[in-house]
Formats: structure tokens, sequence, C-alpha cells
């Protein structure tokens, strides 16, 4: 590819998990650099980019960080085209993501869906039992202290939170729908299911088989209409730190704790 070449595609990424944190610890803050390109594409564009290949390996996170996401690549279809790589996994909120994009890639083993709503809650009554420890709440406002982890849930709160995750699913399905009119036997897949990439692809949940390199080699000929060699890519990808580094070469082995928040998840 030329280095004098005019034409030029943007390549982005979204690791790990979707979250809001802001901290450069977070998915190597993948989620902000992401939605910071994404909007100086949307508003600006100020390098001319003629399109964007989007790599994703990321299992979801909160909803409405996801959402936020995947209306901004939705927004681009028309103007700046967006191929998504599947990697290991898009799954839950980064499906969503893909599912916002021109076409997606993905590769035999990828794993993709995961089409719903969580929300977990902690519970601490046995162990303040056990420890002795009481706690009292002062409110205003009788479900105020919704999901608290110091006493029970009431069937009435139990009820009502149902109901905000399920309208949470139903909305993500409304939009899996506005954003891939072809999928196929949604009512059943949209369960939570994790999907591997041929049944994805059966039900059109993902368009194509194919590596990195073959969502490159399809943003360029089959959508903008071009030849490899005119173009230039500019690679987004964020150098690891030194602490990070160190940390990478601390052991093998790398286990992972997620602590649930109150929050919906994708």
């Amino acid at each position: 590819m030329s280095i004098f070449s005019g034409k030029k595609i943007l390549k982005l990424y979204l690791n790990g998990e979707i979250t809001s944190d802001a901290s450069k610890f977070a998915g190597d803050n993948s989620v902000q650099k992401l939605k910071t390109a994404l909007l100086e594409l949307k508003q600006k564009n100020k390098s001319n980019y003629k399109g964007v290949l989007l790599k994703i390996n990321s299992p979801g996170g909160a909803a409405a960080t996801s959402e936020e996401l995947a209306k901004l690549v939705f927004s681009l279809r028309d103007t700046v085209p967006v191929v998504v790589s599947i990697g290991d996994s898009a799954c839950s909120g980064a499906y969503m993501v893909a599912a916002a994009s021109n076409y997606i890639f993905a590769n035999t083993m990828s794993w993709t869906g995961s089409i719903g709503v969580i929300m977990l809650l902690r519970n601490y009554i046995e162990l303040s039992k056990k420890l002795g420890v009481s706690f009292k709440t002062i409110k205003a406002g009788k479900m105020k202290d919704l999901g608290s982890p110091f006493r029970e849930m009431t069937p009435e709160e139990e009820l009502y939170l149902e109901t905000l995750v399920k309208k949470s699913h139903a909305e993500f399905i409304d939009f899996i729908r506005l954003a891939r009119p072809n999928a196929a036997n949604l009512d059943e897949l949209a369960d939570g299911r994790v999907l591997d990439a041929r049944t994805a692809l059966e039900n059109n949940l993902i368009d194509k088989l194919g590596t990195e390199d073959d969502a490159l080699n399809f943003l360029i000929t089959e959508i903008l209409h071009g030849d490899q060699k005119d173009f230039t890519i500019t690679d987004s990808a964020p150098k690891p730190s030194f602490l990070q580094r160190i940390l990478s070469l601390a052991s093998p082995i790398m286990i992972k704790f997620d602590f649930p928040n109150n929050f919906p998840r994708f």
C-alpha cells in the first residue's frame, strides 16, 4: 500500500469488558478511545477516512454504554462504512455494537450472540449475621434502597427489577431488528444464549466467515470499490504501558474476577 495514497481506512478496536469507567486500566480504555474516534468521524472526519475496520474482542458489558457505541456505529453506516471483524468473541453488548455495522465477519471459532440482559445483586445477610454486624437504612421513598445487599428483596421490588430488565431486553432486540432486518429466529435465539459463528451465519446475525484480512479486503473491494494498493491503514492499537508489559510477563495464567454491579448488563 502506498504511503502517499490519499485513501485512508481507520482500524479501531473494542477490547475487553464494555464499561463507562474512563480509567486507563479499564480494558486499556478501549471503550473511551472507540467512542472518541467514532464521534470525530461522525462530526468532522478531519482525516477524511473512507471506511472503518472495527476489530472486536469483547464479552459485552454495561447496557447503556453498549447502546451508545452501537448507535454511533449505526450513524456512520451511510457516510463512513464500518466492517467488523470478530476475534474470540463479540457477545451481548459487543454484538449490539457489531450488529450496528455495515457488515460482520467472524472466524469459525468466534462466539457471538448472547442477546440478553442480566442484573446480579449481592446479598450479605448471612455474612452479616456471622460477623455480628447490622445495618440501619434511613430513606425517603420506599424503593430508595432497592437492591440493598443487607436485606431480603420484597416481591414487589423483584417484580419491578424484572420489568426493568425485560424492557432493556426488548430494546436490545428491537435494535437488532432495526440494524439487521434479515436476522432470523430472533424469538428463539435472543434468549441470552451464546452462538457459534456458523449458527450466527445461518441466522443472518453475521454476514460471512473470515479473518480480519478478509474483512479488510471486503471493505476495500466490495464496499469502497477500490484496490488495496491504493489505501493506507491507520491503526489505532493502543501501546501497552510499562506496567502492563511487566504484568503480562508475570504469569502465563490470568484469573479474572467479575464483580457484578446493580446496573443491567448486556
